[in-house]
């Protein structure tokens, strides 16, 4: 009898060591493509991103954090179709702006109180007001509606006010935007870095380098040159390895700087 009730509990105990190891080895597996999407935003390059982002699809025939998977393929799909605004290709950035609002939505569909995924959707939206300002009339509240249920989710979530400050920075001042209002974000921003607290490594903490890097580049544009050098440095300090930082905005600063004497 006690052989017989052992194999019970071991037949029983089996399948739930078998979950438990599983959800461990997706959690280390989104920790990796964490990281590999933070190293790729700071090269740079449409490679890295691309391959930040095939490393994520390949997670999703893992069916135990799906929600996840697809916000970060939407962060990945983000930081693409910035790249390519940047790059002036707006038809690229066109793709991944689309592909992100879905992936975004299936994350929303299966965690709807996941503020990340709200205030992302939110900045999604607004870049494709961007590729059409006529899609303002639909897409503007839509936006408007994902950042206000992320706030109210987490109003302390400082990617939140980052996203909004980058919203803010490229809308002009008469539809609600501006520079003043993107600065005050991205202040809001840095505070809530300093004491908003991650619960699990799996979950979002991207972010707090740009914050500083983009008060400084706003400091930068009001002249206020000390103000700038010390938010960059700040981003350094955080991520030294900010390329953006380091071999743009110093040495764009150090120019002004220099004409202006």
């Amino acid at each position: 009898m006690k052989k017989v009730s052992i194999l019970l509990i071991l037949f029983f105990l089996f399948p739930l060591i078998a979950i438990a190891q599983s959800e461990a080895n997706i959690d280390s597996l989104i920790i990796i493509g964490k990281h590999q999407l933070h190293q790729a935003v700071h090269k740079w390059t449409d490679t890295a991103l691309l391959g930040a982002r095939a490393y994520f699809e390949r997670l999703l025939t893992d069916h135990s954090k799906t929600w996840l998977v697809h916000y970060y393929i939407g962060l990945a799909d983000y930081r693409l179709a910035s790249y390519f605004f940047a790059t002036n290709n707006t038809d690229q950035a066109k793709q991944y702006i689309d592909d992100g609002i879905e992936h975004l939505k299936k994350c929303l569909d299966a965690k709807e109180k996941f503020a990340d995924a709200h205030s992302l959707l939110s900045s999604l939206y607004g870049n494709k007001i961007g590729t059409n300002p006529f899609l303002g009339m639909t897409l503007g509240p839509k936006s408007g509606k994902e950042m206000g249920k992320a706030m109210s989710i987490q109003s302390n979530n400082p990617r939140n006010h980052l996203l909004a400050g980058w919203g803010a920075y490229y809308t002009p001042k008469m539809f609600g935007g501006g520079k003043d209002k993107a600065e005050n974000y991205f202040q809001q921003a840095i505070a809530s870095y300093e004491t908003f607290q991650v619960s699990d490594p799996i979950l979002p903490d991207w972010g707090h380098e740009e914050a500083y890097a983009w008060l400084g580049i706003i400091n930068t544009e009001n002249e206020q040159y000390n103000q700038a050098r010390q938010n960059f440095k700040q981003a350094l300090q955080i991520f030294p390895e900010y390329g953006w930082v380091k071999h743009v905005l110093l040495p764009n600063l150090d120019k002004k700087i220099s004409s202006n004497n």
